[in-house]
């Protein structure tokens, strides 16, 4: 039995890599898209695409609904500009948003607690537990990303999936047995240390102490210098002269560990 097709796009959020997973979608002919956005949302997207609103309407509306924020806006509106066209080509395209609400909003709390707290300053320690909170609520959302993305591609057949990167390769894992599972590195720029320590906590890689210290001092470090250098954390995961200095790995070589 021919068993369902799932593509995942690992992307982060910026302009120029949500171009070329534009680009991709249109193509490679895409019919079922999920999207990194909480499920109330897909109505509303879905009147987009059968040109209910414009595109600066729909994100006007994510932005007031705080599901998107404005540093991170230029990284959906390639992605969100291409929908009415792949409509236009197959009518029965649909975007599925697959993210669940509650689980969402807590991790991007977590998030932002431990990133604040990194970039406050440099006693590790106390941060430690803001991290292990992160990697709780990182490998929650996970598994409710692989749930519903397993029961759309089982209803639907074929599913084309935008997906962050620090979480595709868990996703990737948990569908890989029960789908026909594809991953589509578009370009395969660096992660940050914050990222690399965390896909390789998921697969079940044990820090001590010191090494966990050390992840989160290059990200603290790379920070402060994307910010004071006035350049994009995107921009500077693309520069092989930073990836020397602060150790960090590409995409592809922390997905096949």
């Amino acid at each position: 039995m021919k068993r369902p097709l799932i593509k995942l796009l690992p992307a982060p959020h910026e302009a120029r890599f949500s171009q070329l997973v534009a680009d991709y979608l249109l193509r490679d002919g895409c019919i079922h898209l999920g999207l990194e956005l909480p499920r109330e949302v897909e109505a509303r997207v879905n009147g987009y695409v059968r040109g209910e609103n414009s595109c600066d309407g729909l994100m006007a509306f994510l932005l007031a609904a705080d599901v998107i924020s404005p540093y991170f806006e230029p990284g959906f509106r390639p992605i969100f500009q291409a929908l009415p066209e792949l409509y236009r080509r197959n009518r029965d395209f649909t975007v599925h948003c697959y993210e669940e609400l509650d689980i969402y909003n807590d991790w991007v709390l977590s998030r932002d607690e431990l990133v604040v707290a990194l970039l406050r300053g440099d006693d590790f320690a106390p941060i430690s537990a803001l991290y292990r909170e992160l990697l709780k609520e990182t490998r929650r959302r996970n598994a409710a990303i692989a749930e519903r993305l397993g029961a759309l591609a089982r209803d639907l057949g074929h599913l084309h999936v935008v997906i962050g990167r620090l979480h595709a390769p868990e996703v990737s894992c948990r569908l890989a047995e029960n789908f026909d599972l594809r991953v589509v590195v578009l370009e395969d720029i660096y992660l940050t240390p914050l990222d690399e320590s965390l896909i390789l906590c998921l697969k079940g890689f044990n820090f001590s102490d010191a090494e966990l210290a050390s992840f989160l001092d290059r990200h603290r470090r790379f920070a402060l210098e994307a910010e004071g250098m006035n350049r994009e954390i995107s921009d500077l995961l693309r520069d092989e002269e930073a990836g020397r200095r602060f150790q960090l790995k590409k995409y592809t070589e922390l997905a096949t560990v």
